[in-house]
């Protein structure tokens, strides 16, 4: 088994980020995951969380779009581990609960969670956004589900 580094995750997250449906998709992956390691690498520092661990997870949390949205959290750990990666217990409890409806108990999963939310609020998103010829009903919900998590979230800081 080879060991899940920083470099590996991105490596491997762009490989399943190629796969998404439509240009769209894909540059929003990257663009988010990018967010989402720069959002979380601030918040573990400030509350001396494992930086690394964040990087980590930060980067792979969304692969598993490659194979279906519903439970895509998890098809991102099968994917790793077909990929022959050793995921650490921190970076898997990361990937796992980093969505809306997850229950991180570590810092690090709390924080990675928040960061995901968090990263909605980016120029580069709403660039990508904005470019589309015709902005559809579900980009708008999902844009006011994901900042409405990221308010929730920021009222809710306490590490």
């Amino acid at each position: 088994m080879n060991k899940l580094t920083q470099k590996s995750a991105k490596i491997i997250a762009e490989k399943y980020f190629k796969k998404l449906h439509g240009k769209e998709e894909q540059d929003f992956a990257i663009i988010h995951s990018e967010a989402v390691v720069e959002v979380a690498t601030i918040l573990a520092k400030k509350y001396k969380a494992d930086v690394n661990t964040v990087i980590t997870a930060g980067w792979v949390h969304d692969i598993g779009y490659a194979i279906e949205k519903p439970m895509h959290a998890k098809h991102s750990v099968d994917l790793l581990k077909k990929e022959g990666f050793e995921i650490t217990q921190p970076v898997e409890e990361c990937i796992l609960n980093h969505g809306t409806d997850g229950k991180p108990v570590s810092k690090e999963a709390k924080i990675l969670q928040m960061a995901d939310k968090l990263s909605i609020i980016n120029i580069s998103i709403l660039k990508l956004l904005f470019k589309q010829k015709n902005i559809l009903p579900e980009d708008i919900e999902f844009m006011i589900k994901m900042a409405t998590g990221a308010i929730e979230h920021i009222k809710k800081i306490d590490f």
